[in-house]
C-alpha cells in the first residue's frame, strides 16, 4: 500500500507519425499527458499545436442523423470502418442524410400543419354557436371584428363605455370569456385600445379556417386525420431507412468520437523544427508495456526520467491499496487525493471507519443484513460501496456479539457467554454507560495521536520541520496533547500526582512555546539562523507576530478540546442504538402476539435505515474533521490516462 511510483516520459518524433503515436498512447491506457511546453510562446520556434478540431462538425452531423432516425448512440467496434478524414465522414453523412431528407421534410411539414390545426381547433371550440362564416366576417369592408378572450371580471365593465362597439360572448368560464366584438372601421383604433386596456387577448385564426365554427371544426378534424396518416407513412419509411443505416451510423460515430478525442490531445503537443514533443507520466509498473507499444516507430524516441524532473509538471497520484482496504478509497477521493509525495491514508481510513461503525452500530442480526445488502449492492450497483458495507456489516456483527444484541434482543446471547465462562460479557449499554462514554473519548485520543504521528512522518519525509516538529500536529503538539491527556486522566481518575512543576514545564509549557514560535524555530533549523521569513519580516512587527500567534494558539487549544469531545458521539450512538431497539421491544409488548413479528420487522428496518445512514455520515465527519485535517494534504492530481471515453449527446 502507498502511492504508485511514476515515470516522466518524453516522446519526440517526426510530425508524420504524430497521429499514430497518439493512437498508441490512447491504446496503452496508462499514459497521463501533460502540456509539452510551459508556454504557448512562439519564441525560438517553440509552439503548441493548438489546431481546430476538424472532426467536431462531423461528430455533430452524425449526432443529428442519429436523432432524426431515432437511433440510440452506443459504442460500437469500428475497426473495419474505412473512412478516417473529416472529408470522408462528411460525404458519408451527406449520403445517409439525402436518403431520407425528402421523407423527413414531408413529415416535418405535416407535423407543422398538425400543430397549427390543433391550435385552431382548440380556439374554435370556444366559439361554438357562431353560425356565420369566418371569411365573411373578416372580409367586411366597413365593420372591423376581433375574436379573442376577455377576463370574466371585466365583462360587466363593457357596459360603462359609450364607444361604438358591441361584444358577443360565446363561452364563459371561471377566468375567461371567449367572444367577438364588432365596431366601425373608423373607430377600430379607439376600440382596440379600449379592449387592450381590459386585457383582451386576440386570437389570430389561420387563413385556412372556413365556414362557421361547427363546419370549421369538422373540416379541420378531417384534415388532421389526413396529416396524421402522412406522418405515420413517413415514419414507416424513416424506420426502414434507420434500420438499414443503423450499423454504419454507430460505427461512424464511434470512430469519429475516438478520432475527435485523439485530435484534442494535440492541444498539449509541442512543435519545433518539424518534430512533435509529447510529455506525460506512466506508472512504473507499466513502463515495460508502454515501451513495447512504442517500438514500431521509425522516428519516435522515448525517454524516461524521474517524476520530479520537470518543475512545470505535477506527478499524478494513484493510490495503491490491498483487497481489504480498496473500497475505502472513495472516501479518500471524496476528501481529496494526497499529492504524489504524500501519504496514502486509505488503510488508516479502512480500519478506523470499520471499527467506529461496528462500535456505533453493534447488532449481530442487523450487521448480517448489512453484509448481505453489501453483497447485492457490490454486484448490482457500486462495487466499492458494496465492499464498504460488507466490511462494516462484519464489524457490526462482531461488536453486536460483544453487546449481546441480535435484532434488539439483548438477552439472547447471555447463555452463550455463561456457558463459555466470560463474566464481563455481554456489554450492556445502559448498565455500562460511563464505561462506554469514557472508552469513546479514549478511542478519540488514540486516533488523534495516531493522526499526529502520521503527520510527523509526512513532515520528515517532506523535510518540512515546522510541520514535523514545531506544528500543532507535530512533535511539539503530540507531546503537549499526550501529556495533558495523561495528566488529566491520572489526576482525575486515579488520583495520581502527575501534574508536577517539572512535568508541566517540560511536557506542556515548552511544547506550547515551540508551537507559538514554530515559524522562526523551523527556519532556524533549516538555515541555521534564527529569523522570520522574508515575507513575514516585511509585513509583521514583533507585536503583530505575538498577537497573531496568540490567537492561533487559542484556536489550536480549542481544536484539541473540541476534536476530543467530538468522539463522545461514538458512545452516544451506542446508547442511541440500544435506546431505539428498546422502543421497538416495548412496542412489541404492547401489541398482540400475531402483530409482534410485523412490529419487529418494521422496527428493525426503520432503525437500520435511519440510524445506519446517520452513523455512516457521522463517521465520515469524524474522519474528515478530526482525523484527516491533522495530516492529509488534498492537493494531489488524479491520474487520468488519455483515451476516448465514449459518451453520446444527441441533439
Amino acid at each position: 500500500m502507498g502511492i504508485e511510483k511514476m515515470e516522466l516520459v518524453s516522446l519526440v518524433g517526426k510530425m508524420e507519425e504524430l497521429d499514430r503515436c497518439l493512437d498508441k498512447c490512447c491504446e496503452s491506457g496508462c499514459f497521463h499527458i501533460e502540456p509539452a511546453f510551459s508556454s504557448v510562446s512562439t519564441a525560438n520556434g517553440l509552439t503548441m499545436l493548438n489546431e481546430k478540431n476538424g472532426y467536431t462538425a462531423q461528430l455533430k452531423a452524425f449526432e443529428r442523423l442519429a436523432a432524426d432516425l431515432g437511433i440510440e448512440l452506443v459504442e460500437t467496434d469500428h475497426s473495419d470502418y474505412a473512412p478516417r478524414t473529416p472529408e470522408e465522414f462528411a460525404k458519408r453523412a451527406e449520403s445517409i442524410g439525402d436518403s431520407f431528407k425528402e421523407t423527413n421534410d414531408r413529415k416535418n411539414e405535416a407535423l407543422q400543419k398538425i400543430s397549427e390545426m390543433t391550435g385552431a381547433v382548440t380556439q374554435i371550440n370556444h366559439l361554438k354557436g357562431m353560425n356565420s362564416d369566418f371569411r365573411e366576417i373578416f372580409s367586411c369592408k366597413y365593420v372591423a371584428s376581433r375574436i379573442g378572450r376577455l377576463p370574466t371580471d371585466n365583462l360587466e365593465k363593457l357596459d360603462y363605455y359609450d364607444e361604438n362597439f358591441f361584444f358577443i360572448p360565446f363561452e364563459t368560464q371561471d377566468l375567461f370569456c371567449w367572444g367577438v366584438y364588432f365596431c366601425p372601421v373608423e373607430d377600430k383604433a379607439i376600440v382596440d385600445d379600449l379592449f387592450r386596456s381590459m386585457y383582451f387577448e386576440r386570437i389570430q385564426l389561420p387563413d385556412f379556417v372556413e365556414g362557421d365554427a361547427d363546419a370549421a371544426v369538422r373540416r379541420l378534424t378531417q384534415e388532421l386525420e389526413t396529416q396524421q396518416k402522412v406522418v405515420a407513412d413517413c415514419q414507416k419509411e424513416i424506420d426502414l431507412i434507420s434500420e438499414q443505416a443503423k450499423e454504419e451510423i454507430l460505427k461512424a460515430y464511434s470512430k469519429l468520437f475516438y478520432l475527435h478525442s485523439t485530435f484534442e490531445l494535440r492541444k498539449k503537443v509541442g512543435y519545433l523544427s518539424g518534430k512533435f514533443y509529447i510529455k506525460g507520466f506512466v506508472p512504473k509498473r507499466d513502463k515495460k508495456r508502454f515501451s513495447e507499444l512504442m517500438q514500431g516507430f521509425e522516428s519516435v524516441t522515448v525517454t524516461y526520467m524521474p517524476p520530479n524532473t520537470d518543475a512545470n509538471c505535477t506527478p499524478p497520484t494513484i493510490l495503491k491499496n490491498s483487497f481489504l482496504t480498496r473500497p475505502f478509497k472513495m472516501l479518500v477521493e471524496m476528501y481529496g487525493l494526497p499529492n504524489y509525495g504524500g501519504f496514502n491514508p486509505t488503510a488508516f481510513v479502512a480500519v478506523t471507519y470499520t471499527l467506529l461503525f461496528g462500535i456505533m452500530f453493534g447488532d449481530l442480526g442487523q450487521g448480517f443484513l448489512v453484509l448481505l445488502l453489501g453483497i447485492i449492492v457490490g454486484k448490482k450497483a457500486n462495487k466499492d460501496a458494496g465492499g464498504m458495507m460488507i466490511r462494516c456489516g462484519l464489524s457490526s456483527m462482531v461488536f453486536g456479539t460483544l453487546y449481546g444484541s441480535v435484532f434488539g434482543f439483548e438477552e439472547l446471547l447471555d447463555p452463550v457467554f455463561e456457558e463459555i465462562g466470560i463474566s464481563f460479557l455481554p456489554l450492556k449499554a445502559f448498565k455500562e454507560t460511563g464505561f462506554i462514554l469514557i472508552t469513546a473519548v479514549a478511542i478519540g485520543v488514540a486516533l488523534i495521536i495516531l493522526s499526529m504521528l502520521i503527520n510527523i512522518y509526512i513532515g520528515f519525509k517532506q523535510k518540512d520541520y515546522e510541520k514535523a516538529i514545531f506544528g500543532c500536529n507535530g512533535i511539539a503538539g503530540l507531546v503537549f496533547y499526550a501529556s495533558l491527556a495523561v495528566g488529566l486522566v491520572g489526576t482525575m481518575m486515579f488520583d495520581m500526582k502527575i501534574m508536577s512543576a517539572p512535568f508541566v514545564l517540560c511536557l506542556i509549557v515548552i511544547p506550547l512555546i515551540c508551537i507559538f514560535c514554530r515559524v522562526p524555530f523551523s527556519l532556524a533549523m533549516k538555515y541555521k539562523k534564527f529569523r522570520l521569513s522574508a515575507d513575514e519580516e516585511e509585513k509583521m512587527t514583533i507585536g503583530g507576530f505575538i498577537v497573531e500567534n496568540f490567537f492561533e494558539m487559542f484556536e489550536f487549544l480549542l481544536s484539541y478540546i473540541s476534536n476530543t469531545m467530538s468522539f463522545l458521539r461514538v458512545g452516544g450512538f451506542v446508547l442511541s442504538h440500544a435506546g431505539m431497539m428498546l422502543v421497538v421491544m416495548t412496542l412489541m409488548d404492547m401489541v398482540s402476539s400475531t402483530a409482534q413479528p410485523f412490529v419487529l420487522v418494521i422496527g428493525n428496518a426503520f432503525v437500520m435505515a435511519m440510524e445506519g445512514m446517520i452513523v455512516a455520515i457521522q463517521i465520515i465527519r469524524l474522519e474528515f474533521y478530526e482525523i484527516f485535517s491533522r495530516f492529509n494534504e488534498s492537493d494531489g492530481v488524479p491520474f487520468e490516462p488519455v483515451g476516448a471515453k465514449f459518451s453520446a449527446q444527441t441533439e
